[in-house]
């Protein structure tokens, strides 16, 4: 039997002789394979061209191979979809990192974001899809605000996946024309007659969203906590609701007036974490019921109003806060409301209809002729000469 012989190449390089491993006969080498590569290295040398050395041939091909798995992974990154990046990635890192603003992300990717860009490679989002999900909210009858939301958390996506050499830097909300305007104070309330009309219109169209209105109506809650009302958060006994999970993180009690109480004890009590509130297919309510607005909009109750000026289901909460800032101390109305600073009071209370009236009548006194008692009479002087 042949004994297996290993083959070397020696070469100088730089004035030195090294000696490189080439491998086993039994593994394929021959005397002629290990002098072509000889020959090969010293053409190299020779001309300028290409590596003079194994090891050098060997670094070239390791950063070769190491680029194009780089490019690979790149790649593969860049043709992830944007619904694959937030629920493998986006979602993920922002519930270790921000749970609390996460809760309000998570709706507006369910509501717009998803449906609108979900099956959109991350890396070909331009501004063209950009306006498409800017005029989808618009369409809706969203307001400014609501498209500045949706477009910041469709910005936060891509910033991180930017960060992650996923897509370029996102262009801002001002280019997309999402900016929604300094002040977006309402400037109207709904008044009582509004509401009794619209919860009239509810109770013959759809008797759940009747109900979720009237909460509302009654208690000042935001929308998203009343949806997220569970059974457990209700005692009907002590005539209060609790709101573990509000906007500013602190709980809060709010009292239910005896109406109230006699329209939720109706209600077939559910499971302690079931929804007080379910819509039509029996889940909790993630955005103002349909039937609120199919009911304004058959009253004709936002004929012909800006858009500031317009009745929407938050309305509920700037009536409630207005009544109840003529009866309550700043300190209780906070409480009752949620607010931690007192200048929300001031932006959620309105002037009601009968206070600028009273403040007509009060301005328009002065322009009333004196009574006869206390008429003033002008002098008519004396002429020349009298004395």
């Amino acid at each position: 039997m042949k004994a297996d012989r290993y083959f070397t190449l020696r070469l100088y390089v730089d004035g030195k002789r090294i000696e490189e491993a080439l491998g086993w006969a039994s593994d394929g080498w021959t005397l002629a394979k290990a002098q072509a590569k000889l020959s090969a290295l010293r053409e190299a040398k020779r001309t300028g061209e290409g590596e003079t050395t194994l090891r050098e041939k060997r670094a070239v091909a390791g950063a070769k191979k190491a680029a194009e798995t780089k490019r690979q992974e790149e790649e593969e990154r860049r043709n992830v979809t944007l619904e694959t990046y937030w629920t493998n990635t986006y979602e993920p890192w922002g519930r270790a990192t921000k749970p609390k603003a996460m809760r309000q992300e998570g709706c507006q990717w369910r509501m717009w974001i998803k449906p609108t860009l979900g099956d959109v490679r991350v890396a070909d989002i331009g501004m063209s899809q950009w306006d498409f999900l800017v005029k989808t909210v618009s369409a809706a009858g969203k307001s400014e605000r609501t498209r500045e939301y949706v477009a910041g958390t469709l910005r936060r996506i891509l910033k991180h996946a930017h960060e992650r050499g996923v897509v370029d830097v996102p262009p801002s909300a001002k280019r997309v024309g999402a900016t929604a305007p300094k002040n977006n104070r309402r400037t109207r309330t709904i008044s009582d007659e509004e509401l009794q009309a619209v919860l009239d219109e509810l109770k013959g169209r759809d008797i759940r969203a009747w109900r979720v209105t009237l909460f509302a109506a009654a208690t000042g809650c935001r929308a998203s906590e009343a949806f997220r009302l569970r059974w457990t958060d209700l005692d009907l006994n002590a005539k209060t609701a609790v709101f573990p999970k509000t906007k500013n993180s602190d709980a809060r009690v709010v009292p239910l007036a005896d109406e109230l109480v006699t329209a939720l004890a109706d209600l077939p009590a559910g499971k302690p974490t079931s929804p007080v509130f379910t819509n039509e297919a029996g889940g909790a309510y993630r955005e103002a019921p349909a039937a609120f607005r199919a009911a304004v909009d058959a009253l004709q109750l936002n004929e012909e109003r800006e858009p500031r000026d317009r009745l929407v289901f938050h309305s509920l909460r700037h009536l409630a806060a207005t009544r109840l800032a003529k009866v309550l101390p700043l300190r209780a109305l906070m409480d009752v409301m949620g607010w931690k600073v007192p200048a929300m009071a001031l932006r959620y209370s309105h002037t009601r209809q009968e206070d600028l009236e009273t403040a007509a009548r009060a301005l328009g006194a002065a322009l009333k002729p004196a009574s006869p008692a206390g008429k003033v009479v002008a002098s008519t002087g004396r002429k020349r000469g009298d004395v």
